[in-house]
């Protein structure tokens, strides 16, 4: 019986020493596509930092909860106790909603990117297909009056709408 209270004694005492708080750096940066990352790794060479956050990081630990007698509980019996001794759960659903936070709002300015694109696409298509069919194309000049393109103008359109088409398309 004293042999158990021992040993989880020194378990105990060998997780609470491993304990020591820890510092933690968070990143921003936006990578080559353009999009914002956080990391708690230093960015690659060549991406644009925006951030650092430098703050103390609380590491969960789960200790055993010793039962009557000295035997230790199961793991469903633990608590997670941050460095300091306090139960950090809170914390930890409170970053949790601020990676989710992030997240979402990385995913809809993705989608949004996505969709600005795909409508870029679809006006280059259109301009393409208006500039190789030919026939009479006229621009309105700032006086309103119409002004008929020649043949090296409508060229030139359609070689603008092909460039559009392989940024937009692709």
């Amino acid at each position: 019986m004293k042999n158990a209270y021992v040993k989880s004694l020194i378990a105990l005492g060998a997780l609470l020493i491993t304990t020591l708080p820890a510092h933690a750096e968070i990143y921003k940066w936006v990578d080559k596509d353009g999009s914002v990352k956080y990391t708690d790794t230093p960015p690659p060479n060549g991406a644009k930092t925006l951030s650092t956050i430098k703050k103390k990081a609380t590491n969960p630990v789960t200790t055993p909860v010793a039962a009557p007698g000295g035997v230790l509980a199961n793991p469903a019996q633990t608590q997670a106790i941050g460095a300091d001794g306090t139960a950090s759960e809170q914390e930890l659903a409170k970053k949790k909603r601020e990676i989710d936070e992030v997240e979402k709002k990385n995913k809809a300015e993705k989608e949004a990117q996505a969709k600005q694109k795909q409508l870029n696409c679809t006006a280059a298509k259109s301009n393409y297909q208006s500039y190789s069919q030919g026939g009479r194309i006229y621009k309105t000049n700032e006086k309103g009056e119409r002004i008929y393109l020649g043949d090296k103008e409508l060229a030139d359109g359609a070689a603008q709408a092909k460039r559009e088409i392989n940024e937009y398309c692709n």
